[in-house]
């Protein structure tokens, strides 16, 4: 098993792994090598992505379909051992001119870029990436995983919501604290970010997306310059009375910084809850880099804290929800690990790199018939100005957005497996003195996003 771990792990292979593990009986009567595969288990989806976004004026609109597919493989346990892998591979049906920079803004089309190759924008069907190659040995009260695969937490996760999601390299373990908490705990030190097709250490995937300006406004050039080794990241998630759930996290990225986040949700009655939660973080070392035009995270302490009201019937559930960053400079965290998951985010809304500012979501979902639910969600953000770079690292501007995402899963057994998806996204800045090209996929545009896809 070992062996096979070690070869496999640099292999490209197609595939990608998603969803929850399947309990697979512990098969110590296997006899050979190839019963481990046939007596494993075989997982992956199809799917077809198509992505339209009207910008703002005259600044260019684009789209693109994607067709790609996941297949992997996780064998059968083995006293508790077991070998997983998966990859995927991603082909542009047809697109507009991803490859082209916008005339007026200077910039790739971001959100359609990120279904193929970012790095590589004229790339169009060389798409294939090893997704996960791990080792992992479970039992009731020991998981332990080494190699490439999924992480999911509040920081750093998956988010499955393009062609490729975001994955790790490390070695991850989780194990029962008591009768209803569970502890994680994993050392992370290699990324592939989504929209990427290759793997990277701390140094070259941090500000692979953008580098933003520094608190004086001068840009960033903190990407592949950054020293640090890695991030240990420690969990604990679990239920307290009255049947909350609470969660606590700390994610130490070696030199540059330190964050924790916890949150608390608590039922009020049978049909409401509250939540509550709370970030906070500081510099570790220099931040990164000892030069002040390389450096990642700068010497300051910013916390956030937000809050939720819900109410829900068994077709309905609607919900209030706030997010407010403070401290004395910007809420700082890799987002090529992941996206933050704040009782208030939304697609295509990340407060990451902001300081000093808040967002206000209401969100309705509806169970409309078996197999057919949307969202609906509306947004209001007041963020500082675009030229304060002291709390603005991406230059984003105050919005208002909308929402909404219909998911449908056809229950007719010839269907079975097949899942459609339609996301449609709004942002709004209106009477914003922001310069047009800086509107390019930050502000005033509308964008659809029609998903279908088959899960085996």
């Amino acid at each position: 098993m070992l062996f096979l771990h070690i070869i496999l792990l640099p292999a490209r292979v197609i595939a990608q792994e998603h969803g929850q593990e399947a309990n697979l009986p512990d098969t110590s009567s296997v006899k050979n090598v190839q019963e481990l595969f046939t007596k494993g288990e075989l997982h992956g989806h199809v799917r077809n992505y198509f992505m339209a976004t009207l910008n703002h004026r005259s600044l260019s609109d684009h789209y693109a379909n994607a067709l790609g597919a996941e297949i992997g493989v996780r064998t059968a346990s083995f006293h508790g051992f077991r070998l997983g892998i998966s990859g995927i591979f991603t082909y542009n049906l047809f697109s507009s001119h991803l490859d082209q920079k916008d005339p007026i803004a200077g910039k790739y089309p971001s959100n359609e870029g990120e279904l193929f190759d970012i790095e590589n924008p004229h790339n169009k069907d060389n798409l294939d990436r090893l997704e996960s190659a791990y080792l992992e040995y479970r039992t009731e009260k020991l998981h332990v995983r080494i190699g490439r695969f999924d992480f999911t937490s509040p920081l750093i996760n998956p988010q499955d919501t393009r062609m490729k999601p975001y994955s790790v390299q490390g070695v991850m373990a989780q194990v029962p604290v008591g009768q209803h908490t569970k502890l994680t705990a994993a050392w992370l030190d290699h990324f592939s970010p989504r929209g990427v097709i290759e793997w990277g250490n701390t140094r070259h995937t941090i500000g692979l997306y953008s580098n933003g300006v520094n608190i004086d406004g001068s840009p960033s050039g903190y990407r592949h310059h950054i020293e640090s080794r890695g991030v240990a990241v420690a969990g604990l998630q679990g239920q307290g009375i009255q049947n909350s759930q609470w969660q606590a996290w700390n994610y130490w990225i070696e030199n540059i910084a330190n964050t924790s986040y916890g949150r608390v949700v608590m039922p009020i009655s049978d049909r409401m809850k509250v939540g509550l939660e709370g970030l906070y973080q500081f510099q570790l070392g220099n931040g990164g880099h000892p030069a002040h035009d390389s450096t990642y995270f700068p010497d300051q302490q910013e916390w956030v804290a937000g809050g939720m009201v819900g109410y829900s019937t068994p077709q309905w559930a609607l919900s209030a929800n706030y997010l407010h960053t403070g401290g004395n400079g910007r809420f700082t965290f890799p987002r090529e690990w992941g996206r933050e998951q704040f009782f208030a985010t939304l697609s295509r809304g990340r407060l990451e790199g902001t300081g000093q500012s808040d967002i206000l979501v209401v969100k309705s979902t509806r169970n409309w018939a078996p197999g057919l639910s949307s969202e609906l969600a509306l947004a209001k953000a007041w963020l500082p100005g675009y030229g304060n770079a002291a709390l603005n690292k991406y230059g984003a501007v105050s919005y208002w957005g909308t929402l909404l995402d219909v998911t449908y899963t056809p229950l007719l057994p010839a269907l079975k497996g097949v899942v459609l998806r339609l996301l449609y996204i709004g942002k709004l800045s209106p009477n914003t003195s922001l310069p047009l090209e800086r509107m390019y996929y930050n502000t005033n545009f509308q964008q659809i996003n029609f998903v279908s896809q088959l899960n085996f």
